[in-house]
């Protein structure tokens, strides 16, 4: 980059933190101007945000229409200079990939090509059972709403070459079958936690659904995704990363962490890469490939449809710019429109958002820390309702409203992002956020609401902004 260039972005970013008083009076009735500053001083100063980060996305939506989008920090830390963060750069969306997944396997439904309420194995191509609950069948309404008694285990994942019945039937032919299988441990055995009632949030339900739109489809979960969905609202999201190769995959943002995060954090040392940084992975287990290569995936070309349809992360491996996100939620918020189309029917969107599962102290009914372990206070009623991939929130539960309001959609956290998609379908009004890099464990710092205290801020601050823009 140009050196007048680079003293142009500093110079703008200088110009956007002096918060003067004086320049807080001329702002007073710039409720835009003043939320620009207030998001590039979470990146740019220390001590304005509860944790440092390393870049911020943020669109919000007002009656259906864009009403403020802006991004601050770095979308990739080269040696010599840090490339601007925009809302056009896209990163892989964690979670939040579930509910987009789930958006494009409704038109299935729609179809009457699946039965939410019908026996999954009807579809997989094998007897999907818990061995601890023999009698009860486990249908696609339980695996989108994570009552389904499917658990994670040590890991929901393999490589292209594996076959994912080896995570649910034991004795398969594979050398690492018995690995899979992990002793059952994909499997609920809690007395009342056999498929139906009792929620537990699992990621490995997202490659059960994948593997039943891709028996069903007869295509690959990333290729179904995109012709379903994506491609109908014209967006270039994805979940097989490596078809973003053009122009060195600059429209793709690195995830962040200082130190190595996750396991060991360093707040003093650098910004390491986590997540589509110099090196590039087209599905897990793949050869990498640098930035400047073309990737090869003709590899691909033998994959068996249901064989092993976690290759792509269906539970977080999207790739999608906030924009991207605005455009779907947009979609959502018109009745499933889009430049005259009907991309997913009414019915199908009041679906994903009607309650399955309500948390119940009395029956004891889930777990409401989302992925956190049992015991954890302070994530404790972060999920108490959800419906089809669908988290949905009573703000006044959380004091964050002095009335009942409610939001619908779903949050995102792996390698550093930690990002927000929620809907009010009442007023017609979305949050989008994301963080793509923290300096710190983000649970350190102490949160009012069952979330980490950084989303905390980016959730009061978007709903500031829907209040005064």
């Amino acid at each position: 980059m140009p050196l007048s260039r680079i003293f142009t972005v500093i110079l703008f970013s200088i110009t956007l933190c002096a918060c003067s008083n004086e320049e807080g009076i001329k702002n007073k009735n710039d409720p835009q101007l003043d939320l620009k500053s207030e998001l590039t001083d979470l990146v740019e100063l220390d001590g304005a945000s509860p944790i440092e980060i390393s870049g911020v996305q943020m669109i919000l939506i007002k009656n259906g229409e864009i009403a403020f989008e802006h991004a601050a920090g770095a979308a990739r830390r080269l040696e010599n200079v840090a490339i601007p963060l925009t809302n056009d750069h896209k990163v892989r969306i964690a979670s939040i990939s579930k509910f987009v997944l789930t958006a494009a396997f409704m038109t299935l439904v729609e179809e009457g090509k699946v039965d939410l309420d019908a026996d999954v194995s009807d579809y997989l191509g094998f007897t999907l059972r818990n061995p601890n609950f023999p009698d009860k069948i486990i249908t696609t309404r339980q695996v989108v709403s994570h009552t389904s008694s499917i658990r994670d285990g040590a890991y929901y994942f393999m490589g292209s070459s594996e076959n994912f019945q080896d995570f649910f039937i034991p004795g398969g032919n594979s050398d690492r079958s018995a690995q899979h299988y992990d002793n059952g441990n994909h499997f609920a055995n809690g007395a009342n936690q056999g498929p139906g009632g009792y929620f537990t949030y699992s990621n490995l339900n997202f490659g059960i659904l994948s593997g039943i739109a891709e028996k069903v489809s007869g295509q690959r979960m990333d290729t179904f995704v995109k012709e379903r969905l994506l491609d109908k609202l014209g967006l270039s999201s994805s979940f097989s990363v490596c078809t973003l190769y053009p122009n060195n995959f600059e429209s793709l943002a690195t995830l962040y962490r200082r130190g190595d995060g996750g396991e060991t954090w360093d707040t003093d040392g650098p910004w390491v890469e986590q997540v589509d940084g110099d090196a590039i992975r087209c599905y897990y287990e793949s050869e990498s490939y640098s930035r400047g290569e073309t990737p090869d995936l003709l590899p691909l070309d033998n994959y068996k449809l249901g064989q092993n349809p976690t290759l792509f992360s269906p539970q977080g491996g999207l790739r999608a710019s906030s924009r991207d996100l605005a455009v779907i939620m947009q979609m959502l918020l018109n009745a499933g429109m889009h430049n005259g189309e009907q991309v997913l029917t009414t019915s199908s969107i009041s679906e994903m958002m009607k309650t399955v599962w309500q948390y119940d102290s009395n029956l004891n009914n889930g777990h409401t820390g989302g992925e956190s372990v049992e015991g954890d206070k302070t994530a404790e009623g972060m999920m108490t309702a959800y419906g089809l991939s669908t988290h949905i929130v009573d703000l006044k539960d959380w004091g964050l409203s002095t009335e009942s309001r409610i939001l619908y959609g779903h949050l995102g956290s792996a390698y550093g992002l930690q990002g927000q998609f929620w809907v009010d379908p009442v007023k017609k009004d979305g949050i989008i956020t994301f963080i793509t890099g923290v300096g710190d464990d983000p649970g350190k710092a102490k949160a009012t609401i069952p979330l980490y205290a950084i989303e905390e801020v980016l959730l009061k601050l978007s709903l500031k902004g829907l209040d005064t823009l």
